[in-house]
Order: structure tokens, then C-alpha cells, then sequence
């Protein structure tokens, strides 16, 4: 459907922009339309009906009510058509008989490939095909450039009506998704070697495993893939009664989700667009973090400096070869410094104005020989066709230098569409809006680390089984199940409440004593939990304490478990699994302790977890960071086996949690907690 021969449109007198923007893209193809009642739409003439076509179209654009779409389609697929975009809605979106006619839909469809319902259509500047119901804009047709996968109509459009210099090369409106989903189309666009990036809209990730097989196709290109999600707010609203349950609710899993996969992640559409212009301008060019700004403000200097801080790029120094070079280039009240204020004068050519292109060709070169990952300078380009001094010393000097560069506009909307095209052009990406734009970069630094670092498998583990019910374990339920696998847990005694006596005499003083009661997940809360009990004495006060607290609550516990104190904590982690219907099971790592909720300090990943991924996680989470290699390689095998317990358990598993996991100052490592949450 992507690049056909022929194309059959359907419909009234409403078809005519559809035909402009076909003969604009300039399709040499056959064009044929359908409809009974006319005889002519846009210059060509009518069939009465599908069936009547002379040959089976490749691609057909269905612009009638849905119940006539579902009739169009049966007929398409009977005729052996390639493919249809429905621009009809009123199908699944629209409640029960919304849901029956889009049943109807999925059946009458059979092999034909089916973008919709609900679908703006399909632009191909590729290949100069325009299925599309408007016509508003020029399809003009492009050699190669980036690629939109949008589940909403509307967003599609706004690529269309592009204002930020994207030019994107095909945009598909995936619409309703009934039979071709965001997977399909990133899958076939990923193999195009003319796509240079691909931007996703989407409203839900659909079929996960779909998704990742997928993204094989993305990462045996390093294709760099930009995804925007709706509906950050709404989810994970669903929390189980663990700390993993509230410390990554199904966002943070989507999150996980884009790592694994390789994909950026952003939060707005206008980051969406500034991240695909970097990416597809640069893909996996970027070397390291290491960035050159120029401007001609020496508040945009400091902005610079700030947005760089904050998305985690560096800002070397000058070095002192490059200054010394550089101070005579530059008026006298100018510092050398990065970001660089060149503080170029407004006229004269015998000096360093913006109107002498050899003196700014000369000063931006000499700026460049420290050989930075990027270069940024603060312009807009111009307006003229050929571009301002500026903009054209800018580009010669990152050619002459061979350094990946961008121009960057303080505002969102300050570049001209000549100053994009001659960036374009030149290889070099033309960003608006300083914030964006320098997230835009971090992007790139990202997707360019990813060319080196380890290819994990992609494979995720299928979704959570949907549990009616679930139960929570006691901990001495927990600990005993875990134990199994391999987690090391404190000495421990379980025991009714006049057995706690003798069950601190055999564990050794100090104890901590602990009131179980699946009923009281969150002892500490409760105050079932003594620690630090020194002797006896403390002991008895601590159990007299908490069956107070148990008889005011109505609460019988199960029993009380006596447990060695673990002292000298340096550090306090929290392990844990989530499970969800979407993502499958993901592997919780954070920093612990009764206030892990507050703290929200941890990451997610998706099962299976490889050895490397836990590795990687641990060494930039801020709690373990500073570990020495060895204590580290002992959590990360906790880490190991608590996803492996779960990958074998999880047709039942839907919670775990491991908090606090204490490393001490001499390097053990023992999880004093445990809580794990079964489903029935």
C-alpha cells in the first residue's frame, strides 16, 4: 500500500481534494474513482461500484459513512485489492454498535491491509503518493527524511501543516488500528533505507510483543525512533498494596518499555519535533556529550549553560591553544569562554561584525578545533534565500571542521523555511526554542551511546495474567517462598507470642521483633516492628506494645517472627517486582527504607533482565552508584534472582517486594523485609 501502481477512491464530490493532492504529489499511477451517481469527480471519470473497477487497485482511499466503509472493504478484499485507508469514524470509539460495525470491519477485511477506520489517511513524499482528504499544503516529494506514525488524525495533521522545518517524508494515520497497529507500520518503515528517523503519537503501546519485534527491524539499522505518549496523568492509577505498586505505576513501565526497545522518549509535541530534526539530521553521529555554543547574547549564554546542566551535557573549557587564537578574532570587551559570546559588532568588514562572514567564518572555526561531540550556534539563519553571514560562516565552518552541528533559536518559532532548507542542506539541524532544542541534543548524545553499549535481547515476557484476586503474603509466608531462590535473609525465628522469649535467647541479642499479619503489609506503619532490642526486658515491653496495638485493631496476627539485627547499614535498597496486564512483569530497583514511596528514587525493567541491564541500573542509581564493584556485583545477583523467581512465577506472582535491602558498611548485602503479593 506503501508504493502503488494504481488507486481506487471511493466516495462523493468530497473526493476532488483527495485527486489535487494525488496529481500535486505527482503520482504516475492510474487513478480511479467510485461512485454511482456521478460521472465525473476532479476530471476523472466514475465506476458505479468496486466491482466494476478494470483491475484490482494496489491502494484505495474510502471516504463514504462507515456502514458503506464495511460494504467497500468486503468488496476491496474480494477483488484482491492491496490495502484501503477508512477515513470513516463512528467505529469502536462510538460504544456497542460502534464496536459491532467495527467487528463487521475486521471480518469483511480478510487479507486486505486495512489503515483505520477513523484514519486522516497516508502522505508518501517517497513515492508521491497522497491519500488524504484534504488539500491544504504541498505533498512535494522528498528523496529521503522522517517518518510520522500517529494514532490521532488531528496530530498527523499538524505534521502536515508543518511550521518547524521537519519535512517529514511520510506520515501514516493509524486511526482506529483494527488491523494495521503502530507495530506494522514502524516494522515496514524501519526496513525503508530513505526513512531517516521515525516519529511516533500514540495513545496506548497496543501489543507489546508486537512492538518489540518490531523494533529489531529499528535496531539492526540503529534507526532512531521518537515516541510521544497521551495519558501520562490517567495512568497507573491502579496501585497494589506494595511499595513497587506505587513506585511505578504503568507509566514508569512505558518508560521501561522505550529503554529496552531503544526508543527517546518526550513529554510535548514541540519536543517531538525538535528531537526528530536532531536525530534524523545527525541518527547515531553523536559521539559523546561534550558541546560548543556560540552567541552573539550574553544571556542566551547563560540560558545555554543552564538547559545543558539540566539535560546532562557538558560545556568544556576553552582550551588554551583555541583562546589564545581566539582573542585577537574578537572585540575587546568579548571573553573566550564556553558558551562563547563572540559579541560580534552590527557593520564593518574590518572587523568582527555580522555582516563579515570571513572574520565570523574564521572566528567559528577556530572555536571548532577543540573537537567537540557538537556545535551549536545561537541564530536564526535569516530570512533570504541565501541564508544571513551568519548562518553561512556557521555552515562552512562545521563543514571544514567535520563537526556535527545545529542552529539553535532562542524562540520556538523564529526560523525562516529558507534557513531550514539550507540547513537541510548542509547536514545540519535547524532547532527552535532553547529548551527543546538542547533536550533535542541530549536525545542525540543518547541515541549515539546506544550504538555502543551491549544489544540486549528485545523479547519482553507476555502480559500479566488479569487476576480477579489477589493475597498478600505474610512475611514469614514470603521469606520462606524466597528463601528458595536463593535470597539471603536475616536469622529468624517464628513463633507464637509466648515463644518470642526464648526465640531472642537462641537468635542473640540485639533482636528486632516483628507482629505478622498479612492483614498489616506495612508493619512499620502499624507499629509492628521493634528494633535494636538489647535484652530481655526490651523484648517483653516491645511484644506487650504491639499486642495492644493488634487487640485495638481487631487484628489476631499470625505469629511473631524473632530476627537477627542487621547493623551497620551503609546503604538501604528496595527490590521489587510489578506485573501489569500490559507490560508483563518488570524488576523494581530503588532506594528503600519506610519512606521509599517519598523518595520515588528507582527504575524500572522489564522482564527478562539481563545480568548487564541490573549492572547498568545499579551503577547510575544514586544509591548504589558509590559501591564498590564487588558489593555491587552482590546486589545486582539478589537483582538476578529476585527476576528470575518472578519470571517463573508469573502466572501467580503479582507483586514482590524486598525493602529494605540492607548493604552494610563491611559489604553485606541481606534483605530484612519481604512482602509478596500472589493473584488468584
Amino acid at each position: 500500500m506503501l508504493n502503488p501502481r494504481s488507486v481506487a477512491l471511493v466516495g462523493g464530490r468530497s473526493l476532488a481534494p483527495s485527486i489535487a493532492m494525488l496529481r500535486k504529489a505527482g503520482f504516475g499511477g492510474d487513478i480511479r474513482v467510485v461512485n454511482p451517481f456521478q460521472r465525473e469527480i476532479g476530471g476523472i471519470a466514475c465506476v458505479p461500484a468496486i466491482a466494476d473497477l478494470p483491475e484490482a487497485p494496489d491502494a484505495a482511499f474510502l471516504s463514504v459513512n462507515r456502514k458503506l466503509t464495511v460494504a467497500a472493504v468486503r468488496d476491496l478484499a474480494a477483488r484482491g485489492a492491496g490495502g484501503a485507508v477508512c477515513f470513516a469514524a463512528g467505529f469502536g470509539e462510538m460504544g456497542a454498535e460502534g464496536r459491532r460495525l467495527q467487528a463487521e470491519l475486521v471480518a469483511a477485511a480478510g487479507d486486505l491491509a486495512v489503515a483505520g477506520p477513523n484514519s486522516n489517511g497516508l502522505l508518501n513524499r517517497l513515492d508521491r503518493l497522497a491519500l488524504w482528504p484534504m488539500e491544504d499544503h504541498d505533498p512535494a516529494p522528498l528523496d529521503r527524511g522522517p517518518a510520522i506514525i500517529s494514532q490521532s488524525g488531528g496530530i498527523a495533521y499538524a505534521f502536515v501543516r508543518d511550521r518547524r522545518g521537519l519535512a517529514p517524508a511520510v506520515i501514516a494515520s493509524t486511526g482506529n488500528q483494527v488491523l494495521l497497529d503502530v507495530a506494522d507500520w514502524l516494522a515496514v518503515l524501519g526496513e525503508d533505507p530513505r526513512v531517516t528517523a521515525i516519529g511516533i503519537f500514540m495513545e496506548g503501546p497496543g501489543d507489546v510483543a508486537a512492538l518489540a519485534g518490531a523494533a529489531e527491524v529499528t535496531r539492526r539499522r540503529n534507526l532512531p525512533v521518537v515516541v510521544l505518549k497521551s495519558g501520562r496523568s490517567a495512568l497507573g492509577a491502579e496501585m497494589a498494596l506494595t511499595h513497587t505498586g506505587a513506585l511505578a505505576g504503568d507509566d514508569e513501565l512505558f518508560d521501561a518499555l522505550c529503554a529496552r526497545l531503544g526508543f527517546t522518549r518526550v513529554r510535548t509535541l514541540p519536543q517531538l519535533f525538535e528531537t526528530l530534526k536532531a536525530l534524523g539530521t545527525w541518527g547515531d553521529r553523536i559521539g559523546g556529550n561534550r558541546m560548543a555554543v556560540l552567541t552573539a547574547s550574553g544571556a542566551a549564554r547563560a540560558l545555554f549553560a543552564d538547559a545543558a546542566f539540566d539535560n546532562g551535557i557538558a560545556l568544556p573549557p576553552v582550551s588554551d591553544e583555541v583562546a589564545a587564537a581566539l582573542r585577537p578574532q574578537l572585540p575587546e570587551f568579548a571573553h573566550v569562554s564556553n558558551p562563547l559570546d563572540h559579541n560580534a559588532y552590527y557593520t564593518g568588514m574590518d572587523v568582527l561584525s555580522m555582516e563579515n562572514e570571513p572574520a565570523l567564518f574564521e572566528c567559528f572555526r577556530t572555536m571548532l578545533q577543540d573537537g567537540y561531540d557538537i556545535a551549536v550556534m545561537n541564530t536564526d539563519g535569516g530570512d533570504g534565500p541565501d541564508g544571513s553571514p551568519t548562518l553561512r560562516a556557521w555552515i562552512r565552518a562545521a563543514r571544514e571542521t567535520a563537526t556535527p552541528a545545529a542552529i539553535v533559536a532562542t524562540m520556538p518559532d523564529e526560523i525562516s523555511a529558507q534557513a531550514h532548507r539550507l540547513c537541510r542542506e548542509a547536514g545540519i539541524a535547524a532547532l527552535q526554542g532553547l529548551e527543546d532544542a538542547v533536550a533535542a541534543i541530549a536525545a542525540a548524545v543518547g541515541h549515539g551511546a546506544r550504538r555502543d553499549g551491549a544489544q540486549q535481547d528485545l523479547a519482553i515476557l507476555p502480559p500479566a495474567p488479569d487476576f480477579a484476586t489477589t493475597r498478600i503474603l505474610n512475611e514469614e509466608e514470603s521469606k520462606t517462598l524466597l528463601a528458595g531462590a536463593g535470597i539471603a535473609f536475616p536469622r529468624r525465628r517464628f513463633v507464637p507470642a509466648e515463644g518470642v522469649p526464648a526465640a531472642a535467647r537462641q537468635i542473640g541479642y540485639p533482636v528486632v521483633l516483628k507482629g505478622i499479619s498479612a492483614a498489616v503489609p506495612h508493619k512499620n506503619r502499624f507499629g509492628a516492628v521493634a528494633v535494636g532490642l538489647s535484652d530481655a526486658a526490651a523484648v517483653e515491653a516491645a511484644l506487650a506494645a504491639m499486642s495492644v496495638r493488634f487487640r485495638e485493631a481487631d487484628i489476631a496476627p499470625d505469629g511473631y517472627l524473632v530476627e537477627e539485627m542487621v547493623t551497620g547499614a551503609a546503604v538501604e535498597l528496595i527490590l521489587g517486582i510489578k506485573s501489569s496486564r500490559i507490560y508483563g512483569h518488570a524488576l523494581i530497583l530503588g532506594q528503600g527504607g519506610v519512606d521509599v514511596e517519598a523518595a520515588r528514587n528507582a527504575v524500572a525493567l522489564l522482564l527478562p533482565a539481563a545480568r548487564g541491564a541490573i549492572d547498568r541500573v545499579l551503577a547510575g542509581l544514586g544509591a548504589t552508584a558509590g559501591l564498590d564493584p564487588a558489593t555491587r556485583d552482590r546486589v545486582a545477583g539478589i537483582a538476578e534472582s529476585v527476576a528470575a523467581f518472578a519470571a517463573a512465577n508469573r502466572s501467580t506472582l503479582a507483586a514482590l517486594d524486598l525493602n529494605p535491602v540492607i548493604i552494610a558498611r563491611d559489604g553485606r548485602v541481606v534483605a530484612v523485609d519481604a512482602l509478596v503479593e500472589i493473584g488468584g
